[in-house]
């Protein structure tokens, strides 16, 4: 009897000590909208220190396809990139997939077009935790979602 009610206090400290999900919901969504905010707005370092290290070769990758158009577009915006949750969902116990609406964002859809302002864009993020630190992982360059652009 003795041996049962310790092990149940036991229990109830571990699960009580321990972070909740709640808490690694709030760490995944935070991450999410910090490198997203720092990704749009071409933070590309920043970003960096939000993401798995196998991802930062895709930062890698943004970074060198910034144009000197790019960073015109960039200093004249009056606004700069924002991102909201829309989404938020556990995959499995390690991965999150965070949805996330980026407003006022510079996009370059194409070889050879100009860049312009996007008003708002859809982008899928997932999440992984990695030693208790919530991380983005980057399959490749981030890509609207949305079905029909601006």
């Amino acid at each position: 009897m003795k041996k049962t009610i310790l092990q149940l206090i036991a229990a109830l400290l571990l699960v009580t000590c321990s972070p909740g999900r709640s808490n690694t919901d709030e760490q995944a969504q935070e991450t999410a909208a910090e490198f997203a905010e720092a990704y749009f707005n071409y933070d590309f370092q920043t970003a960096g220190n939000y993401t798995t290290p196998e991802s930062r070769k895709w930062l890698s990758y943004a970074a060198s396809n910034v144009t000197q158009a790019i960073v015109d577009l960039y200093n004249a915006q009056e606004i700069r990139a924002t991102a909201d949750i829309a989404d938020f969902y556990w995959a499995n116990d390690t991965t999150a997939i965070v949805n996330i609406i980026v407003n006022h964002y510079i996009t370059n859809d194409s070889i050879g077009a100009s860049p312009r302002i996007a008003e708002e864009g859809s982008f899928s993020l997932t999440i992984v935790r990695r030693d208790d630190k919530m991380l983005v992982r980057m399959g490749g360059p981030l890509r609207n979602e949305k079905q029909n652009p601006d």
